[in-house]
């Protein structure tokens, strides 16, 4: 996916990627989904049973975002692809640093569809979205273009400069302390970042 991707078209991979991530909320949805059609229908034919119809979608609304992760939870997984990203690029595995950038990118996507906006720290909204799409067109399509070049440097540059940028939305949103730097060790340590690899050893 290109890094100069709009935010729009980013938005249903992140309403499904929420969905997947709730698991045992999604399977309990589909039942209930299947009762409340047949409830559709059955008020449809008799006319009646439409007000109970309503009060059991709004049910299952509020228990969705009940049951929806918090942003903490979706930028966790950010950091961990944003940190193996470094070291997938440090060994030259092209391939494998897009993936990361691309699953790094889709969880801030996640993130911004789970709160669109936020407090800041002087009580008035920050809208996350004119946030992104301003680093999405700028220091990550450098990380996007530095990938696809296989250029080592200007990858090193362009990461650095997207933790700066990542930075400066934590201190528009209250969140200083959240200081992102260069990690000194992958997030895991089950994947291979060479990309000449064999497998199995």
């Amino acid at each position: 996916m290109p890094a100069s991707s709009t935010l729009g078209r980013a938005i249903l991979p992140a309403v499904i990627g929420a969905l997947i991530g709730g698991g045992g909320v999604a399977y309990l949805h589909r039942n209930d989904a299947t009762s409340a059609a047949g409830s559709r229908a059955t008020a449809v034919v008799s006319g009646a049973g439409a007000r109970d119809d309503l009060d059991a979608l709004r049910a299952d609304i509020a228990r969705l975002k009940t049951n929806a992760p918090s942003q903490s939870h979706t930028m966790s997984d950010v950091g961990y692809h944003w940190t193996n990203l470094w070291f997938a690029a440090e060994k030259k595995n092209w391939p494998l640093a897009m993936f990361y950038f691309q699953e790094a990118r889709s969880h801030i996507l996640w993130t911004i569809q789970l709160r669109p906006v936020r407090k800041g720290p002087d009580g008035n909204d920050v809208n996350l979205v004119p946030i992104f799409e301003s680093i999405d067109t700028s220091a990550f399509a450098s990380v996007a273009n530095a990938i696809q070049t296989q250029n080592a440097a200007a990858f090193a540059a362009a990461y650095r400069e997207t933790l700066q940028a990542c930075y400066g939305c934590h201190k528009t949103n209250g969140l200083a302390y959240l200081r992102p730097e260069v990690p000194t060790e992958p997030a895991q340590s089950i994947i291979n970042f060479d990309g000449s690899a064999t497998w199995p050893q």
